[in-house]
């Protein structure tokens, strides 16, 4: 559930978020119950953005600046079919540390389709494109976070662009 880095959630060198995140409250993930469809539990969706700020050189070693909240609202998932695509929806906040004001709120949607060639069975199928549909909002995050900076970067700590 990790996404690579990539052009888009590539962190310039003088970001203030580079080695600045923690992890906060995380919420809304599930234990899978063989039953029903597969979910992802709230440890897996913690670990996944935890080891994703990593990735992109974001999670603190020792200089929190900022808190990462973040909420699993829901996962639209197919009952059936060949193709199955799953719709993730997620919160994200960014709190700063100093006094628990936000710097950057939003809400993603997306959508991950695993393809009837990806596996045989349904239920596998389901898991790839759940998996695939955290990875793919969480990278949506990654960019408009790092675009955000970029445009707004008195919100981050930063300097204003001189005009």
């Amino acid at each position: 559930m990790v996404p690579p880095v990539a052009d888009q959630t590539l962190l310039a060198q003088n970001s203030r978020l580079r080695q600045a995140v923690a992890v906060g409250n995380v919420s809304g993930g599930s234990e899978t119950n063989p039953r029903w469809a597969w979910q992802v539990s709230q440890a897996d969706f913690t670990a996944a953005l935890r080891q994703t700020l990593a990735t992109h050189a974001m999670l603190t070693i020792n200089n929190q600046a900022f808190r990462l909240e973040a909420t699993l609202h829901d996962l639209e998932q197919p009952a059936f079919g060949l193709d199955m695509q799953v719709t993730s929806r997620m919160s994200y906040r960014l709190v700063r540390a100093n006094d628990g004001t936000t710097a950057y709120e939003t809400e993603i949607r997306r959508a991950y389709t695993a393809p009837f060639s990806s596996s045989f069975l349904g239920g596998e199928r389901v898991r790839l494109a759940t998996e695939g549909a955290i990875r793919e909002n969480i990278r949506a995050f990654l960019s408009v976070l790092i675009a955000e900076e970029a445009r707004n970067p008195a919100a981050f700590g930063g300097q204003a662009r001189m005009s």
